[in-house]
């Protein structure tokens, strides 16, 4: 087994593995251990688009900037490269609020936190639902995250089109990244 991580005391480790069928008398090369990452302390120190404050040239992004898990620090790049993009163009960001998991984790490493640790995204980062006065607010979890995620990817739908009439050089965007490809 490789990439094993666990809390597990190696003693504990064996003893578990070994009422596994076939590995009662196994040998073992390596026990699993707890990785950690090291980690910029993000609040304070990044805006939401994962732009350092006193240095607004400089991007991080991905594990170190405090988000956990691949998806995550793929969408932490998204956020500062799209964002590094415009800035280098005169333009504004394409803005992506909290009711997006992009936008809710851009603003979870961005907000004063004395106990900031890295973390995967969650629906309790994002913001919830608006209901209007006597409105039935939806207890439902399934149903309550299936409106949440419908409300983020129309928000995203949105940016998408924004972006596509974004003009930096009288060109629509996409052109202009082409050609800078050549």
């Amino acid at each position: 087994m490789v990439g094993f991580q666990t809390r597990l005391t190696f003693l504990e480790q064996r003893r578990v593995f070994r009422m596994i069928p076939g590995l009662e008398n196994a040998e073992f090369a390596r026990m699993g251990v707890m990785h950690r990452n090291t980690f910029l302390n993000s609040p304070g120190f990044l805006d939401d688009t994962y732009r350092v404050i006193n240095r607004p040239q400089l991007y991080f992004a991905g594990q170190m900037t405090g988000v956990e898990g691949y998806v995550e620090s793929a969408a932490s790049g998204l956020l500062a490269g799209l964002s590094m993009a415009y800035r280098l163009h005169g333009a504004e960001p394409p803005h992506f609020s909290g009711k997006t998991a992009i936008g809710a984790m851009g603003r979870y490493v961005s907000s004063p936190n004395k106990r900031f640790q890295p973390m995967n995204c969650a629906f309790g980062l994002i913001d919830s639902l608006d209901y209007d006065p006597g409105e039935k607010k939806i207890r439902n979890k399934a149903e309550r995250y299936q409106k949440i995620a419908e409300r983020a990817l129309a928000e995203v739908e949105t940016v998408r089109r924004q972006m596509e009439q974004d003009d930096w050089t009288g060109k629509p965007i996409g052109d202009t990244i082409a050609e800078n490809k050549e």
